[in-house]
């Protein structure tokens, strides 16, 4: 994606690939918000990590007050032994200061074991995401957005009514998908991916990188634009580094490194085999239709039909509503020669 990375850069994305590599989500971390790569203590629960932050930071207060003005590693209490050395044996006592401010502790839990299931979900997937995203003109390693965005759950939820794997809004879905009670076309991956191939193909043409729309795709162009804007440069880096903007929080900082890291762990899987979904049809009745009486009628798998339409909601698998006329169902385990052969149900 043309990103130059510096030293400091590298350190976070190594971070992040710990996180998803070595850490399960039993595992909790203190580190530093500003340097994440400086993992202070590590935790079995939430609660013991909320407790290890305080005594975290209580020990860079107590470094900061070294009585020379200079903290040294000669004779220093075995306790503050592992913050020295997390802070590369920093001799400046201002440095244990500012660590020590309360936005710069933060707690982090491990991905490892989201990340695993996420590699058995996407696999049916990803072939197919990838030639979408050829056919929209936009880099196929994009398609691992949805890893960083939702560890593609394809029921993924979030409190701001964001949905699916790509973790769309209503009002950016609507644009391109359907999206309501019966039908929902956030949650079918291949749907969605289209209209999120798309989404990051209008931030490219209006930011001009394909990492400053990656970046936007979290946070929106139009903050991207201002940063851009703001400090006369589209190096994503400097822009991780220097922006200042009440929004531009943690997890802005860091998508972008958080979408690296994820490409180098997932290029590592690469060699695994593409299970990839059923061969399946792709066909519209002239009339509103309830599921079950398809599958009945053709004498299909259910189970393998909803797997192939996610998109299709509650309402629809509880027979409560119709499938409108002429919208697509997939259809696995019939040929199209005997679907011919049939009557529509």
């Amino acid at each position: 994606m043309g990103v130059t990375l510096d030293a400091w850069s590298e350190a976070q994305i190594r971070f992040w690939k710990r996180v998803y590599t070595e850490f399960e989500s039993s595992d909790w971390l203190v580190h530093d918000s500003m340097n994440p790569a400086r993992i202070y203590s590590r935790h079995r629960t939430e609660a013991d990590a909320r407790q290890g932050r305080s005594e975290v930071r209580a020990a860079l207060k107590s470094l900061s007050r070294a009585p020379s003005g200079k903290v040294s590693g000669t004779n220093l209490d075995p306790k503050l032994r592992p913050l020295f050395e997390a802070m590369d044996a920093n001799e400046d006592p201002r440095a244990y200061a500012f660590a020590a401010e309360e936005r710069r502790l933060r707690i982090q839990s491990g991905r490892k074991d989201r990340v695993e299931i996420a590699f058995g979900e996407s696999r049916p997937y990803l072939k197919r995401m990838r030639e979408m995203f050829r056919e929209e003109g936009v880099p196929e390693e994009l398609v691992l957005l949805p890893f960083v965005e939702s560890a593609f759950n394809r029921e993924a939820k979030s409190r701001s009514g964001a949905a699916g794997i790509w973790q769309f809004m209503p009002r950016t879905a609507a644009r391109d998908l359907r999206v309501g009670a019966s039908i929902d076309e956030r949650f079918d991956p291949l749907k969605s991916t289209r209209a999120a191939a798309r989404f990051l193909r209008r931030n490219h043409q209006l930011l001009g990188s394909w990492s400053l729309a990656v970046m936007a795709y979290h946070h929106g162009p139009a903050l991207v634009k201002k940063a851009v804007k703001s400090l006369g440069t589209e190096d994503p880096v400097r822009i991780i580094r220097i922006f200042k903007e009440p929004s531009f929080k943690f997890a802005s900082r860091n998508y972008l490194f958080e979408f690296l890291a994820m490409c180098d762990v997932h290029g590592e899987r690469e060699r695994q085999g593409d299970a990839g979904l059923p061969p399946y049809l792709s066909l519209a009745f002239p009339k509103n239709l309830k599921i079950g009486r398809i599958v009945e009628h053709y004498r299909l798998d259910r189970e393998t039909i909803k797997r192939l339409n996610p998109h299709f909601r509650a309402p629809i698998w509880k027979n409560e509503a119709e499938i409108p006329a002429h919208y697509p169902v997939r259809i696995a385990g019939i040929t199209l020669e005997e679907f011919r052969k049939l009557q529509y149900p």
